[in-house]
């Protein structure tokens, strides 16, 4: 009897999984480098989320200069109508640049400088009128303006500012888009979300409430910090090779103008979308009259507004932090097309509660704190929707050809907004004003929704010389 055991052959050496690619355009990543990758666009976030969060003091410095509504509505729609023809023009530009920089980042570096010099310079305006009013020509010229004059120059620092904080924020969208795979978007969404939540926490603990005595000290210290961290990050990070643009060969010296009209205004789908995003935008308009209600008529000081809103982004972010990236995930699997009419439904009706709930600042945490929670999931699904239904080669035409049509008609709607509620005297109509708009939005994204089913997803890159034909 043989009790010799004979081993079995060892097992071959088992070949190690591939590690997974990530591309978008030329560019390819590897998950170390996708990683360093987000951590640039995370500070690039956190860098605009705080130069945004400064610009929303201009209306109250306005306010406190005694401006009216109707004015301040009129001043800005001035700025309005200047703003949707910048857009276009730098947008497709964008697209059709070509350098050894990239086609976006130029843009970046250039705009976002001399936004951040005008946005620091507003608080020091009141200032600057009163020492031009020294002058005998001056004051005599400053007695024109149907406006107090302080105000009126705070305004027109902040339109300026405006302008180009237009080009940074539709461009630095651009190059998300142009450098983060498609496949991943729903994730670094959720990621972006949250380090927009934590840079808000920031300024909602710490900063904005020194903005009642220190408002000088809160633009410029903000302003400098957010300026070298923004221009940090896009210059680390690296755009790939883009093929050249097509020539335009009808229309002589307005091709290109032709060529955008055609290609963004033809397609009834794209309409949808347009339509859509201005209902969103208008009711975006109520919020102004919502912070009035809270800051005037509740009389919540700056600080406990900013404690109120620290709380409820911290709440935010805990969400954000245990759900955010499966929320991602789950929008890159079912497709954030069909998550923008529920989700908008959805905010439509905490804005509507909202209006009947909120009497105090511990009502306003309880409806803020739901406000932010699905804003947060609407930002995650909305970033990666852009991407999903517009043409990719030309992202930055028609992600501009949006914003002129939304920014056309709200800078019309506007000062009538104003005189509404200069007439109604009632801030808190705000709410109703949102949730009407929040719903219209609901309803069109629907629509886009189902032209999408319809057509499987399936829309072309439009081209102006054959759909001329």
């Amino acid at each position: 009897m043989n009790l010799t055991h004979h081993l079995p052959p060892a097992d071959p050496v088992r070949t190690a999984a591939p590690e997974p690619i990530y591309s978008v355009g030329t560019l390819v990543y590897n998950k170390r480098q996708l990683i360093v990758l987000f951590v640039w666009l995370m500070w690039n976030d956190f860098g605009i989320t705080l130069m945004e969060s400064i610009g929303s003091l201009n209306k109250v410095m306005m306010r406190d200069h005694g401006a009216t509504y109707t004015q301040m509505a009129l001043l800005g729609s001035i700025g309005g109508f200047i703003t949707p023809w910048i857009n276009p023009w730098v947008s497709t530009w964008s697209d059709r640049h070509r350098g050894p920089y990239g086609r976006r980042r130029p843009f970046l570096l250039i705009a976002t400088p001399i936004f951040a010099v005008f946005l620091m310079a507003i608080p020091f305006m009141p200032d600057f009128f009163r020492w031009l009013e020294q002058f005998p020509f001056m004051a005599g010229l400053f007695r024109q303006i149907p406006m107090n004059g302080p105000a009126f120059f705070i305004g027109v620092c902040g339109l300026v500012a405006g302008m180009f904080n237009a080009v940074v924020l539709a461009i630095f969208s651009y190059l998300y888009w142009d450098v983060v795979p498609e496949s991943v978007l729903g994730r670094f969404n959720s990621l972006k979300a949250n380090v927009a939540l934590i840079a808000g926490l920031l300024w909602s603990f710490f900063i904005f409430g020194l903005a009642d005595h220190h408002m000088k000290a809160v633009y410029v210290g903000t302003g400098l910090f957010s300026l070298a961290i923004y221009l940090l990050s896009v210059w680390k990070i690296q755009e790939g090779e883009y093929p050249p643009p097509e020539v335009h060969t009808k229309g002589s010296i307005l091709a290109p103008v032709r060529a955008y009209f055609v290609e963004c205004f033809s397609e009834s789908f794209y309409l949808w979308i347009f339509c859509a995003s201005l209902f969103w935008q208008l009711g975006n308009n109520g919020g102004w009259y919502q912070f009035n209600y809270l800051h005037y008529d509740l009389n919540l000081d700056l600080t406990t507004l900013g404690w109120v809103d620290g709380w409820a982004k911290m709440a935010t972010t805990g969400f954000g932090l245990l759900l955010g990236f499966s929320i991602g995930t789950f929008t890159d699997r079912l497709k954030p097309v069909r998550l923008m009419a529920p989700a908008l439904m959805l905010l439509t009706i905490v804005v509507f509660w909202s209006y009947f709930f909120i009497h105090d600042k511990w009502s306003y945490l309880i409806a803020f704190c739901l406000n932010n929670l699905v804003q947060f999931v609407l930002g995650i699904i909305v970033g990666a929707f852009t991407v999903e239904v517009f043409p990719r080669e030309k992202l930055g035409q028609f992600c501009s050809a949006q914003a002129v049509f939304y920014q056309v008609i709200c800078n019309l709607a506007g000062p009538l907004t104003g005189m509404l509620f200069d007439r109604l005297q009632n801030n808190r109509m705000g709410y109703l004003w949102t949730a009407f708009f929040y719903l219209l939005s609901a309803l069109a994204y629907g629509k886009v929704y189902l032209l999408w089913k319809k057509r499987s997803g399936g829309f072309p890159v439009p081209q102006a010389e054959s759909l001329s034909r």
